[in-house]
């Protein structure tokens, strides 16, 4: 998307009569990645199906932050973020009038702007008590507010609703200052909470329900996040694909993790380590032997062997499935219901492939029983690439042997249905790809 659409999105919300206003920043500005603008609250449905038909999506809305939501758009560029206020709020405190301040903008070009007194407010308060210092790339335009003759009686006839005016002149006498000691912001930031915690009265109301909602998300949590698997021979791209969506949700705002989930890795509990006197194993020895080409055919066990062997692997297949579980309740669960984006690198689906690239021919039932009571992922991703193509990323396996665990993964995936994914090419082109096929399924997860 082009910085232009910002520009065509706003210039609909005008002709369908919407009020709005960009906070900060040119919607022009080439770099541009995340808009703020301010809305009539009254006019939230209808903002929201604006943003739809020009490919906007709501991301975010939180409970215990009232008066704010998160639009996000994905195109070849990347994400394209609109961040919306109903209220010009900050932890529940509201520190300025945005019935006043919608009704103040002024119109540049296509777009609507603060007028300059509510951008000379909204600038300073914004990186008071949001950012903590006063930002490089508003240092400028501040100090020439500063200085302007602006509209005195509003500015204090809006600050006195909140308390601010005295503090107000203390930044504007100490501006300078403020701009090259972030300590004496801080200073002035905890003064400012302290007194729009009474004034107006309905900022303590509010900063209690804004307290009260946090806590209750804690106790209660919800489940908003997305668990996306990839699954695939070592060499097919995995930790290269997750790296990269993980900076492309990150940008989008979408705080992301990434867990390695290999059923042969999970030792937490240290469970085998307590049974390793049964020396339980995934495989038959002479499993592994006809792997290495070492028998050419295998011999008819006796009853007493196949029992032996049989217990043996039930006591390895369930203690992983009891250290699988417990990396999902500790690992996984708790970043989905903060709403995260977790890239799963492997999962329990492993083991129905074979132990660390080597076929296992026994237990199937039991590996499958294990897997279909196991959660399912929101998105699981076969990332699929030629056994000559994956030789070259990892020469240590000949092709003959990534063929063959090629071919298991495919047959699970037909099984299980799961997605496929191309890697055989750059990591730029399965981006690309990735975007097309699956964003839309992800973000459709992710809808509050």
């Amino acid at each position: 998307m082009s910085n232009t659409s910002y520009s065509f999105f706003l210039r609909d919300l005008s002709e369908r009569g919407i009020d709005y206003v960009v906070l900060r920043d040119s919607p022009e500005a080439p770099e541009l990645k995340d808009l703020d603008v301010l809305i009539d609250r009254s006019r939230r449905k209808d903002f929201l199906e604006c943003g739809a038909r020009h490919g906007f999506q709501l991301l975010k809305a939180w409970r215990w932050k009232p008066g704010r939501m998160f639009l996000v758009r994905w195109d070849k560029e990347g994400s394209h973020l609109i961040d919306v206020h109903e209220l010009l709020i900050y932890q529940g405190l509201e520190y300025l009038d945005a019935k006043t301040v919608l009704g103040r903008r002024r119109r540049m070009g296509d777009y609507f702007v603060l007028s300059p007194e509510d951008e000379l407010l909204h600038l300073l308060f914004h990186n008071v008590l949001v950012k903590g210092e006063i930002q490089n790339k508003h240092r400028e335009r501040l100090g020439k507010l500063f200085r302007d003759r602006l509209d005195q009686d509003y500015l204090f006839s809006h600050l006195s609703r909140y308390g601010l005016g005295k503090i107000f002149i203390e930044a504007r006498q100490d501006f300078f200052t403020l701009a090259r000691e972030p300590a004496k912001v801080e200073q002035l930031r905890r003064r400012t909470l302290r007194r729009l915690l009474f004034t107006p009265g309905m900022n303590l109301m509010r900063r209690l329900q804004v307290k009260c909602l946090k806590w209750l998300n804690r106790l209660i949590p919800l489940r908003r996040g997305a668990l996306i698997v990839f699954l695939g021979p070592d060499g097919c791209g995995k930790s290269s694909l997750t790296d990269a969506l993980r900076s492309e949700f990150c940008r989008a705002s979408i705080r992301t993790e990434i867990i390695h989930l290999s059923p042969w890795g999970q030792k937490a509990l240290r469970l085998h380590k307590m049974v390793s006197r049964f020396n339980p194993n995934a495989y038959r020895l002479r499993d592994k032997a006809l792997y290495r080409g070492q028998w050419e055919r295998s011999e008819n066990p006796g009853t007493l062997q196949l029992i032996r062997v049989y217990m043996k692997g039930l006591i390895f297949y369930l203690l992983h499935a009891i250290e699988c579980w417990f990396c999902y309740l500790v690992s996984i669960l708790p970043e989905l219901r903060r709403g995260r984006i977790v890239l799963a690198d492997r999962y329990i689906y492993d083991i129905l492939v074979g132990y660390k690239n080597r076929p296992v021919h026994c237990l199937h039932g039991l590996r499958k029983w294990i897997c279909k009571h196991y959660p399912r992922p929101d998105l699981t991703i076969l990332l699929d690439a030629p056994p000559e193509v994956i030789h070259l990323r990892k020469p240590e396996f000949d092709v003959s042997q990534l063929a063959d665990i090629r071919r298991r993964y495919q047959e699970i995936a037909r099984a299980f249905g799961f997605q496929c994914l191309d890697t055989s090419v750059s990591i730029d082109a399965t981006l690309d790809d990735f975007r097309q096929k699956f964003l839309p399924i992800v973000m459709q997860i992710l809808r509050p």
